[in-house]
């Protein structure tokens, strides 16, 4: 199964260490302004000490990963803590518009996967999608955005759907691939997840000649 990084484990610690960092702040300023010098300079060793350690897992996670291209129909699953929705490109077409651009409609197919439901979810209950965000890249590294509003279907374990994505580039893009990711801000922070600092991406190939 390919992921975008995102699972329990990882989530805890992100949060562990986010309250476990506030706390250390709110005691190290009281021990200052209580003049408790020596607390306050454990504080400040826990810490540093707590965050050099998250920003080497962080980097370790980061520059071990790498850049996948999935073929079209191949899934990914991006995670919503405790369950998956799975993403694949079933087809595509494109269209020349007057203005020198050209058009390209994407047809994405959207699955829950009930094989990754937690066991005390009930098998009816919907899954509202979190935000996404959609593109295609060219060869150069230039984005060409999408609308998400076809993505925020909910769905229950199980269900499926498709819903076209329309992109408009240049006619000399070449090798266009599509983004397709979470967009919530909190996960660039996420040790693991593809949205973290120089993590490797995953992408969609689009098929070389259109429908």
């Amino acid at each position: 199964m390919i992921t975008d990084g995102l699972n329990p484990f990882t989530i805890l610690l992100f949060i562990g260490a986010v309250l476990a960092g506030a706390t250390l702040i709110v005691l190290h300023v009281v021990a200052r302004v209580t003049k408790r010098e020596p607390l306050a300079r454990i504080t400040l060793r826990l810490l540093a000490g707590g965050a050099g350690v998250y920003v080497v897992l962080f980097l370790l996670a980061s520059l071990t990963s790498r850049n996948r291209v999935l073929a079209v129909g191949e899934e990914k699953h991006i995670c919503e803590v405790d369950c998956h929705l799975a993403y694949s490109v079933a087809q595509t077409k494109s269209e020349p518009l007057p203005n020198g651009l050209v058009r390209h409609t994407v047809t994405v197919k959207v699955r829950f996967d009930e094989e990754t439901i937690s066991s005390r979810r009930p098998r009816d209950a919907t899954l509202q999608p979190n935000s996404r965000y959609v593109a295609l890249i060219d060869e150069q590294g230039h984005r060409y955005p999408g609308s998400t509003e076809g993505l925020r279907r909910k769905l229950i374990p199980g269900e499926s759907y498709t819903t076209d994505i329309v992109f408009d580039a240049p006619a000399d893009a070449q090798d266009l691939r599509l983004v397709l990711r979470n967009n919530d801000p909190e996960t660039a922070f996420i040790i693991g997840h593809e949205n973290s600092l120089l993590h490797g991406k995953t992408m969609f190939a689009l098929p070389r000649k259109a429908a």
